[in-house]
């Protein structure tokens, strides 16, 4: 039985492998990249055209989601806006709530809410990963109410919950915390299901100079378990940014925001969902990195430090360090956040809140970087009050 079940997971991979080398972003004629401005007085999705030509950005449109957002949180998590499929998905940190969004492929600019935002029910709900194959999308809440919480997704029914909050004590005993999240503190950073949806993973950091953790629930029968794996690294003192490789269920590259250590790391999972550290990379003067954006087609993954304007570029292979790309900030300090990768294209916030842009670098030179746009964002969207995620329709490389 434990050989059909990994065989089964293996031929889950090599089908989503072969499904994403089929099509390419090009094959799609509408385009678009997604970012939320986290309003406290009503939380929108932004949407933005990518050029078929050169993969720059054009023609925000504003919609609701809603909810209500939570001005400060760039610098909390990766995935607080998702999209998988024809799916979109964005947590509303202020009101805690979880919107839920249907994408027209032939206009992907205005996608529809479906039904009303659901309850997180926890506190600063920050990051959401779907699994097709589950039809759940799941929600990770930071706040002093820290857990998770899941629900199946239907473009017609809505969001309905699957099960309550599945707790995270470490976050929710930790000295000062509170809700909103203030962070970096003790927080959950992000959530993910493996390639083959047999299990999800959520990192949570410290600053306390402790151990960084990753929680891992068994998924059996379409079930997510109430009952976590629980991984503790002490090379790795604020484990962030989740990451599985090579559409492999136990290939894993995480970041460490934190100074003065390993900046990243590639972690192996194993058959029990424990999970060891197979090798920590260093990263030359990171001050915090943080977010990754990952270009499998081009054996490329990029490491974006929100403390200063670089990013480094690791091969996801060998953890081998390519270089760094230096790229223009007003303010002392400032750096990039949330980014993601469609084709031969890069794209990432950065944290500048004199001067927001998104960056948008070429990277079709076997993976290394050209800057092509920096959109301003208060000059095309307007004084919005944050930003912060980032996808990409369509979801595939």
């Amino acid at each position: 039985m434990l050989l059909l079940f990994f065989l089964n997971c293996l031929a889950i991979q090599l089908c989503l492998a072969w499904s994403l080398a089929l099509h390419t972003p090009r094959d799609f004629e509408n385009r678009a990249a997604y970012f939320q401005d986290n309003d406290p007085t009503g939380n929108s999705i932004v949407a933005l055209r990518i050029s078929d030509n050169d993969g720059t950005l054009s023609s925000p449109v504003q919609s609701s989601t809603g909810g209500k957002g939570l001005a400060g949180l760039v610098a909390i998590s990766q995935d607080s806006v998702t999209v998988s499929q024809g799916y979109l998905f964005i947590t509303n940190a202020g009101d805690d709530t979880l919107s839920f969004f249907v994408i027209d492929g032939n206009d992907p600019m205005h996608p529809k809410l479906v039904g009303i935002p659901s309850p997180t029910l926890g506190n600063t709900p920050v990051s959401v990963a779907y699994s097709p194959s589950l039809k759940a999308a799941c929600v990770l809440n930071s706040g002093a109410n820290a857990g998770v919480s899941c629900f199946s997704a239907d473009d017609q029914e809505g969001l309905t919950p699957l099960g309550g909050l599945r707790p995270i004590p470490q976050i929710i005993n930790a000295p000062n915390v509170t809700t909103p999240a203030a962070g970096p503190l003790v927080i959950g950073a992000d959530i993910a299901f493996n390639p083959s949806s047999t299990a999800l993973f959520v990192t949570i950091g410290s600053a306390n100079a402790k151990s960084g953790l990753i929680y891992a629930y068994p998924i059996q029968g379409q079930q997510i378990s109430t009952n976590a794996v629980v991984s503790s690294f002490p090379s790795l003192t604020s484990v962030f940014s989740l990451n599985f490789l090579d559409y492999s269920d136990s290939h894993l590259l995480v970041t460490n925001p934190m100074p003065n250590v390993p900046g990243a790391a590639f972690l192996q999972v194993g058959e029990d969902l424990k999970i060891t550290t197979a090798k920590t990379i260093t990263l030359a003067d990171e001050q915090a990195a943080c977010w990754v954006a990952y270009a499998p087609q081009l054996d490329s993954a990029y490491v974006i430090d929100a403390a200063q304007p670089n990013f480094t570029v690791i091969n996801p292979e060998t953890g081998d360090v390519r270089g760094v790309v230096q790229y223009e900030a007003k303010m002392p300090g400032s750096g990039g956040f949330d980014a993601r990768v469609q084709g031969d294209y890069l794209y990432f916030l950065t944290d500048d809140q004199s001067d927001p842009k998104i960056n948008v670098f070429d990277i079709s030179d076997g993976g290394w970087p050209m800057q092509v746009q920096s959109f301003d964002v208060f000059a095309e969207v307007g004084a919005i009050p944050d930003w912060m995620g980032m996808a990409v329709w369509p979801s595939i490389f």
